[in-house]
């Protein structure tokens, strides 16, 4: 086990830990932490605040990635003469901003309440790439996603462990039950004893400054 105190591995049936001396006995039930590249300070959780200008790095870094795919699938479409989805969703939310009939690349009404070239565009920007960049850099050996990095918080589970790509899924997705809720899922983070959202509690995270 790692000791909560000095964070060296120590023996688990010990009372006391053999680096520090700290009584382990007064921390059998709470989570424990260990070292990543430096280490994770067992004794401060990342607070509301500092995971919410985290969030915002994230979205800025979210946006810069949106317009490369933008981009790249705009390429694409015009190598391969397929209508391009991007530009279709784009001028449909326009023309229905203008309260005038949908029409496609090829001039032809819509009618559909949710035309699929919106849903394959929120699909990508809303769903995809985000799932990608934060299941795949909070899995990773850096515990984090960019934005964690600038303000140096790390994610780990209820061990202090790096977490597997399944259960940074599962957060990430946690995270729009916390929008569904009107972000009362995010806002707990201030009152829960291990500063845990409703996405953390779902996946069994633990998000520490380093």
């Amino acid at each position: 086990m790692y000791c909560p105190k000095c964070g060296k591995v120590t023996e688990q049936s010990g009372k006391y830990c053999q680096w520090c001396g700290a009584n382990l006995t007064m921390y059998r039930d709470r989570p424990f932490t260990r070292k990543r590249v430096g280490s994770i300070r067992t004794e401060k959780f990342a607070g509301l605040g500092g995971r919410f200008l985290g969030g915002l790095i994230d979205l800025i870094f979210l946006v810069l990635f949106d317009l490369m795919a933008a981009a790249f699938v705009g390429i694409v479409s015009w190598l391969f003469r397929y209508p391009d989805p991007i530009s279709e969703t784009i001028r449909m939310l326009y023309q229905y901003y203008l309260h005038v009939p949908r029409t496609d690349a090829t001039g032809q009404i819509v009618n559909a309440a949710i035309p699929p070239q919106i849903l394959l565009s929120a699909g990508i920007f809303l769903l995809l790439i985000p799932w990608i960049y934060f299941a795949y850099l909070e899995s990773s050996r850096n515990q984090a996603s960019l934005g964690k990095l600038v303000i140096r918080v790390a994610v780990t589970d209820m061990q202090g462990n790096r977490i597997t790509f399944s259960r940074a899924t599962l957060r990430f997705f946690g995270k729009w039950l916390c929008v569904l809720t009107l972000f009362i899922g995010f806002l707990i983070i201030a009152f829960t004893a291990y500063r845990q959202g409703l996405h953390d509690k779902i996946a069994g995270t633990m998000v520490f400054c380093q």
